[in-house]
């Protein structure tokens, strides 16, 4: 879904801009998912692992941008995307369509600015806007700040997916389910 730009202002100062994709930021996107894949475990995948051609991003981000219950959005920076966020789609199913999931990436560089947050109220915003009910999202064990931001946002643990993820050492961490509901009935 294409979705209104807007302006927000950073700790530091600087101006930053909340935007949905478009099929030009391609490559930069591959940059920046291969960039943050290795800049934290938390993530679902390695940085070597972020395969995608340029085609095959530009046919992704045409297909968020036309989707009318999905959004991807992503912040720039004095020209350099800083972090994304997207809303997906459960499913168009009776039973299912209320419930949407999100994930959001942001460069190490770029912590502490406060565009999450940002971010993530205007995703919030536009998912009860496309009629979505509830917000699921998974967080990784250990990653304490994310889950920190995340309940400060009315998510609440609902589960425990053991072992979730299993990493290259052999080691595993489970991850905590989380759901926030945009409209009580």
């Amino acid at each position: 879904m294409v979705f209104e730009r807007k302006d927000i202002k950073l700790k530091d100062g600087r101006t930053a801009v909340l935007r949905p994709v478009e099929t030009g930021d391609a490559e930069a996107l591959i940059d920046f998912l291969r960039q943050v894949s290795g800049e934290t475990p938390f993530l679902l995948r390695n940085a070597d692992e972020v395969t995608c051609t340029v085609a095959d991003e530009k046919r992704l981000l045409e297909g968020k941008r036309n989707h009318p219950k999905e959004i991807m959005m992503v912040v720039e920076i004095d020209g350099q995307i800083a972090g994304n966020c997207g809303i997906v789609s459960r499913g168009s199913l009776r039973r299912i369509c209320h419930r949407c999931g999100f994930a959001i990436a942001i460069r190490e560089a770029y912590w502490g600015l406060g565009f999450g947050s940002a971010m993530m109220e205007y995703a919030f915003s536009l998912a009860a806007g496309m009629g979505y009910e509830q917000v699921e999202l998974e967080v990784v064990e250990g990653n304490e700040r994310a889950k920190k931001l995340y309940e400060r946002f009315g998510f609440r643990p609902v589960g425990v997916i053991f072992r979730s993820l299993r990493y290259d050492d052999g080691s595993y961490r489970d991850e905590c389910a989380m759901v926030k509901l945009l409209k009580e009935n």
